[in-house]
């Protein structure tokens, strides 16, 4: 490789010159920089393959291009190309359009070029093409290895797989991702592949407790694998380029805060979202919905929004129309103008699919904007990447939906997922069927199609309803969507306790990818399927510990919604629970001053609500690997309970073993015989199989057809043990069961069934047929499981639990008892007090928590007096944040803040000065101090012990303790 000569070092100095110029001076940018590219073609001869750019550099190798350039100091983007190929790319989720001019330290040896911000240093390898990044102080931050193309062709796109390995630290925890069920916290040692389905929403952004991040851009497959040693690497399916973001930071809230930079901020949401949501699958009609809503304000159980479910249009024919059906809601109109009289918020689900009766679909089908697969309900998805199929999916909401009212959008299916695929490997291969959309093949544009929507939504409401924040619910996530006011929730969940759990791990990483505000089904969204065991319903105590439990997290999660099927999700229809809930549902209202603070934060600081305990205590490695434990904003620590302490839940059934089974002929397994129609007509294949495990979620057998099929297993079921059974069938089809002749009656049905209970004797032959029939396209199950009699005997458990939690509380700090007022030192596991009523919440040494009065609705009254509670035993501050409530007006200054500050040493509270205004602010107001002790200060009720009352009108104040 040749040296540089002198002339380079002279080159360098210019570059050095030029870029004080273009700091100091009004000159066209561009006029600078065409005068650098000119200069760099005529001195740097010596070496053609070095290129500087604004900002960064150029390296252009005989194999491979690199391309480094800071974005601001510590954001710096890489891309990799192959010399035939280009560095050119549609970025989806960044909206940066420029670069911020910096005054970089160019350095050059004959190893490596150098390039230094301040904050980043990029080391350029001449030789492996590989970066190397480092703090100012030469402390590694991280490193490339090996990174790789691999020619591949979908439909007539020809790209690459790209693979960039990466080097890490054996000790920092890896979090972000989205949101899996995996119930893993630190990715370290695992394998997480990036594909939207039901329950699993993307984001391909990470961050370390080293303090950066990573942003993939890219929009397909993508795969991130961690050997939990040494070496990680990021994967994609389809690429031109090699394209990502190095985001460094002085901890993980700066990182993400570069995210924010780079992709969008979250905006705020009106007040009313930080209340308490309503739902069910679904509200069948009018009336159905508006006595929940009387009902709720007669009971004076605080909630701010009811959301209606699917099948407001009436059929699947209809499906998506956005359009009331005039036989179930007459006047939706006016009972949307009753919830509003009443202080409700109304969300309602809307689909980017739509039935064939409907006008937007006969309009979309016309204009080509549909796609071609017909889902499961007989509908269409429509194009999210066209831009004209976007402005007419806005025309038809506007005019059926948000001219009669709606306040917010309820993005069902986003994926989107056309077939009920229910695994990440099956939607990567049910959209790639599809071919391709506006902007290319789905093979290409996988996960983004969230991203497209939800942006379509939130453009056309800030144009039309300027005065009205915008609300949008969707289940699936990318890159990007927080700026769109897009909250995520987890999808279509059973429930039982460990699903219930993983959704702890999954909300924490999904807000540690930069999308702060996200939720799920309390309660789960079916109760006796998708790994639900409460097949015998709602009512059984055993699910409502379950719901209490649930609902105490989603009390403390960034959005506070209860949805379901199968059974009411209404607060007082849990019996003995119904006091519970109703106290944590105050409890959240309550803490309202302090979560509409915090949105302040997320809005104009990049701040995270959700926190992983590796967020606040990067240096107390044993918080790396805890997936049960957060910080709700800066004070509290949320310590969920996540097992059963009063009732047994029912067992989960097994997969039917084929030891169990005999063919007619005697012969191990059951004879089966697959058919071509729904009529058992047209035999396809007939063969033996082991048991009955059908799960054809990447393409089924060409024995069948893609639109039905049709499928009998026969043979003999011998069981070893006596008493009684109950048959599971994991499928969405019809099917049925005969066992010794008599056909087994069905006592559940949803998404899955259950027979009835039956008697069964050890040893005995039974003859036993099994039929299903198929009348869908694409993913398709049949799987037998069942409940032996040693199962239905573990569920009569009597075990007396004890009602405790053991938690680890964090180093570095002492911990407040937010029930009981009792200090405890950090850094050790403890075990605390958690009957039903208790959700253990331990608040931090040096917090300020401001508690407002008890509210109906989030907007009921300003909070006055406001309670703050402060716990001594280190230095704190807390900036209280109010303005209008549901407008804009804050994005031009017209809000106000008000910052307090606790020295501990001098047991004094500064209340600062209040800075801005707005319409309807208190300018006189009642301050309660509280400080926290034993007794004093603690838990859900307004204190009656106030230390100090201070009176407030705006100017600075300080109270001595």
């Amino acid at each position: 490789m040749l040296i540089l000569s002198w002339k380079f070092n002279l080159v360098n100095a210019i570059f050095y010159l030029f870029e004080k110029l273009l700091k100091h001076t009004c000159m066209n940018r561009n006029t600078i920089m065409w005068a650098m590219v000119l200069l760099t073609t005529i001195q740097c001869t010596p070496r053609k393959e070095i290129t500087p750019i604004e900002n960064g550099v150029i390296i252009s190798k005989a194999k491979l291009n690199v391309k480094v350039q800071f974005y601001r100091d510590n954001v710096v983007r890489i891309q990799k190309w192959l010399p035939h190929e280009s560095d050119k790319k549609l970025s989806l989720s960044v909206c940066v359009d420029s670069v911020v001019p910096l005054s970089l330290h160019r350095e050059e040896n004959k190893q490596y070029y150098l390039l230094a911000s301040g904050k980043i240093k990029a080391k350029i390898n001449y030789r492996t093409a590989s970066v190397e990044f480092y703090d100012p102080e030469n402390k590694p931050i991280l490193s490339e290895a090996t990174c790789k193309f691999s020619p591949v062709v979908y439909e007539s796109d020809s790209a690459y797989q790209i693979e960039q390995q990466f080097i890490l630290s054996p000790d920092e925890g890896i979090y972000g991702l989205g949101q899996h069920q995996m119930g893993v916290m630190n990715y370290r040692g695992h394998k997480v592949l990036l594909a939207q389905a039901n329950t699993e929403a993307v984001n391909p952004f990470l961050v370390s407790t080293r303090n950066y991040g990573i942003l993939w851009d890219n929009y397909s497959l993508t795969q991130y694998t961690d050997d939990g040693k040494k070496y990680a690497s990021w994967w994609s399916d389809v690429a031109d380029n090699i394209d990502y973001y190095l985001i460094s930071g002085s901890n993980i809230d700066s990182v993400i805060a570069g995210y924010r930079y780079l992709t969008g901020s979250a905006p705020m949401y009106g007040k009313w979202a930080y209340g308490y949501w309503q739902s069910k699958e679904h509200y069948d009609n009018q009336q159905e919905i508006t006595s929940i809503v009387r009902k709720y304000r007669q009971l004076q159980i605080p909630i701010d929004n009811i959301i209606q479910d699917w099948d407001y249009w009436n059929g699947a024919p209809n499906w998506g129309s956005m359009q009331f059906d005039k036989t179930l809601f007459p006047d939706p109109e006016g009972m949307i103008k009753e919830f509003h009289n009443r202080n409700f918020h109304f969300m309602i689900s809307i689909w980017p699919a739509m039935g064939p009766n409907t006008e937007v679909y006969k309009e979309m089908e016309a204009k080509g904007f549909l796609y071609k697969p017909i889902g499961w309900a007989g509908f269409k998805y429509y194009d999210a990447y066209n831009p004209a199929a976007n402005e007419l999916y806005w025309k038809y909401l506007k005019k059926g939906l948000a001219s009669k009212g709606v306040d917010a959008w309820w993005m069902d299916s986003t994926e989107p997922d056309v077939v009920n695929a229910l695994t990440k490997e099956a939607s990567n291969y049910e959209l790639k069927k599809m071919g391709s959309n506006y902007l290319g093949t789905f093979a290409r544009y996988l996960n983004p199609y969230s991203l497209v929507m939800t942006e379509n939504i939130y453009k056309h409401w800030r144009k039309d309803f300027p005065q009205k924040r915008c609300y949008i619910l969707t289940r699936s996530t990318y890159a990007g969507q927080q700026r769109n006011a897009a909250t995520t929730w987890s999808g279509d969940i059973g429930a039982n306790w460990q699903v219930y759990r993983n959704q702890i791990s999954a909300g924490i990483n999904h807000s540690m990818s930069g999308i702060p505000y996200w939720t799920f089904d309390i309660g789960a969204f079916v109760i006796g399927a998708y790994e639900g065991v409460f097949s015998t319903g709602g009512k059984n105590p055993a699910y409502q510990e379950l719901y209490t439990r649930m609902f105490q997290l989603g009390a403390f999660c960034p959005i506070f919604r209860s949805h379901g099927s199968e059974t009411p999700r209404e607060i007082w229809e849990f019996g003995e629970f119904t006091q519970t809930l109703i106290k944590f549902d105050h409890l959240r209202y309550r803490l309202m001053p302090y979560i509409y603070s915090l949105a302040w934060k997320v809005t104009s600081e990049g701040y995270t609500l959700m926190r992983g305990l590796p967020m606040d205590f990067p240096n107390d490695q044993k918080t790396y690997n805890i997936d049960d434990e957060y910080m709700f904003g800066p004070a509290i620590l949320v310590a969920p309970v996540t097992e059963y302490m009063y009732y047994c839940p029912p067992q989960p059934s097994v997969k039917v073993n084929p030891v169990y089974f005999k063919t007619p002929d005697g012969k191990q397994g059951l004879l089966a015989h697959y058919y071509k129609d729904d009529k058992y007509q047209i035999l396809g294949k007939e063969q033996i199989d082991k048991n009955i495990d059908v799960f054809w979620y990447t393409g089924r057998p060409d024995y069948v057809t893609d639109s039905m099929f049709s499928i009998r297993w026969t043979g003999k079921l011998i069981p070893r043990e006596t008493g009684k059974y109950q048959f599971h069938m994991k499928s969405f089809d019809r099917k049925r069961i005969i066992l010794n002749g008599k056909e087994l009656p069905i006592v559940y049905t949803s998404v899955e069934q259950y027979t009835d209970t039956f008697h069964l004797e050890a040893g005995k032959s039974y003859d036993i047929v099994v039929e299903t029939e198929n009348r869908s396209t694409g993913a398709a199950r049949m799987q037998l499981f069942w409940k032996t009699p040693s199962i239905f005997a573990k569920e009569q458990s009597k075990e007396v639990k004890a009602k405790i939690r053991k938690l680890y509380l964090p180093a570095g700090s002492r911990w407040y008892n937010f029930w009981t007022g009792e200090t405890t030192d950090g850094g050790k596991e403890i075990t605390t007090d958690a009957p039903i009523d208790i959700l253990p919440l331990f608040v931090k040494a040096g917090s300020i928590i401001p508690m407002g009065p008890f509210l109906q609705y989030a907007l009921e009254k300003p909070a006055d007096p406001l309670e703050i509670r402060v716990y001594r035993g280190n230095n704190g501050s807390f900036v209280l944040y109010e303005d209008e409530g549901d407008n804009y007006n804050y994005e031009h200054g017209i809000y106000a803040t008000i910052p307090f500050e606790w020295n501990d040493q001098t047991a004094t509270l500064t209340i600062g000065k209040r800075v801005g205004e707005f319409p309807g602010m208190l300018k006189k107001r009642t301050f309660n101090i509280v400080i926290v002790e034993p007794n004093k200060g603690t838990g859900l009720e307004i204190t009656k012990k106030i230390d100090k009352i201070i009176p407030y009108d705006g100017e600075k104040i300080t109270v001595k303790f």
